[in-house]
């Protein structure tokens, strides 16, 4: 029996040590899902579950968006798990943007159930920032980075958008000159853009159906700043 009990701990201790130790070593923070193709980006509107994290020893994922789930796992010989189960801690959402997003983490974690595993996973740094990015057997993938990547941490100064919720016109005023305009759907949709805005400039949006959408914009100098903005 304790010969038994041994050779599991060797086999178990093998899958670990296969797997990238920086996956381990992070805590990572959720930036994107991709499913059939299409992005889903989370909105952050109600202060929902931020850090996900890989527990060695336990063999779990600590993930959720809204309701934190405890996933089990199986670490394979190369650098991919299986998902066994999860159980969700009950936490619910507070703004339904949040909780859209929410449905479609659980649902991307729950294709196990489906034959979606296993999941594999490819880290890579770009501007010192790691990336971890899991695919599973669907061809459907999470992004997650090793920092919180906040949309509008590079916010440019005195940028006026209005009104803001907008029906026809948007109006954006600043100092900077705009290099390039793009609106992202909140499913990661780029829906339109424009190029060489200057202070004062004018943005029909009338044709843009009612919701939530992401304003990018980048100027001359490389600075890229992100604002939310509501179609009536």
């Amino acid at each position: 029996m304790k010969n038994l009990i041994l050779l599991a701990w060797v086999f178990i201790s093998t899958q670990v040590l296969a797997q990238d130790p920086q996956l381990f070593e992070d805590t990572w923070y959720l930036q994107k899902l991709t499913i059939s193709d299409m992005g889903y980006f989370p909105p952050n509107n109600s202060n929902p579950i931020t850090e996900h994290i890989f527990f060695e020893n336990d063999m779990i994922f600590e993930t959720g968006y809204c309701d934190g789930l405890v996933c089990e796992i199986i670490f394979n010989t190369d650098s991919s798990f299986n998902i066994n189960g999860f159980t969700e801690l009950g936490f619910g959402c507070n703004h339904p943007d949040d909780n859209d997003f929410h449905v479609i983490y659980f649902d991307y974690l729950e294709e196990h159930l489906d034959g979606a595993n296993p999941y594999s996973y490819e880290i890579t740094t770009d501007n010192g920032i790691r990336f971890l990015e899991f695919t599973n057997a669907n061809g459907n993938k999470a992004l997650y980075a090793n920092q919180l990547l906040n949309t509008n941490e590079q916010q440019l100064e005195n940028v006026v958008l209005y009104p803001n919720p907008v029906k026809n016109e948007l109006y954006l005023k600043t100092v900077a000159i705009i290099e390039r305009l793009e609106i992202y759907s909140i499913t990661g949709e780029l829906v339109k853009q424009e190029s060489t805005l200057i202070n004062a400039s004018k943005i029909n949006v009338e044709n843009l159906v009612s919701g939530v959408y992401f304003l990018k914009l980048m100027t001359d100098e490389g600075v890229i700043s992100t604002h939310k903005i509501i179609k009536e």
